[in-house]
């Protein structure tokens, strides 16, 4: 195209020369500006299409970079937001034995300076995961959902069958996941029922 642009101007070039010498132009040398001229125009297209086609293509790489940049960062965040999570589900063994201690607590020994200790650490230990973000979920009377419980036992009751009946492991969320499900005994409907 550069060969096609130089001929031109060289043509115009020497048309101005030939017109001061006797003012007339001929027709072959009309016919090879007018060519010159849509050759001119023709690399003055292609330059432009192909700075359009560039631009474009800049513009689609700059969305592509910042929308890598909101994955990563979206990425991450769920990364740091379930980083101790494993943590968190190794000191829900700690809790429950707190919860199992101090449930089994006499009555005659509830009052004393290291019974209300022991239930200030646990409720600080307790307040700990909540910040984390750490959530209990309640199962009794709750319809068995296997993303939640873990059936330990079937057994008969006036519940309605698939009704959670008896948490022998509390289940615990943090933020919107799962961490540990619920060890449950879940009802198999009454006994009297007929099953088919």
């Amino acid at each position: 195209m550069d060969d096609k642009v130089r001929r031109a101007e060289e043509l115009l070039e020497q048309r101005k020369r030939d017109r001061g010498g006797n003012g007339h132009t001929n027709v072959a040398d009309e016919q090879e500006m007018n060519a010159a001229h849509a050759a001119e125009q023709a690399a003055a297209s292609s330059s432009d299409r192909k700075a359009e086609e560039l631009t474009n293509d800049l513009k689609r790489m700059a969305a592509d970079f910042a929308n890598y940049r909101k994955r990563n960062e979206a990425e991450r965040t769920e990364f740091a937001k379930f980083a101790k999570s494993d943590l968190i589900a190794k000191l829900l063994d700690v809790l429950d034995g707190y919860d199992r201690a101090l449930a089994t607590i006499p009555d005659e020994l509830k009052g004393t300076a290291w019974v209300e200790g022991m239930w200030l650490i646990e409720r600080k230990l307790r307040g700990i995961l909540e910040a984390e973000g750490l959530e209990g979920i309640d199962s009794i009377g709750q319809p068995f959902d296997p993303r939640k419980h873990e059936a330990v036992a079937h057994v008969p009751s006036e519940e309605p069958e698939g009704t959670v009946i008896q948490e022998h492991q509390k289940a615990y969320r943090l933020h919107d996941r799962v961490i540990r499900p619920a060890l449950v005994t879940v009802s198999s409907g009454s006994e009297g029922k007929e099953k088919n």
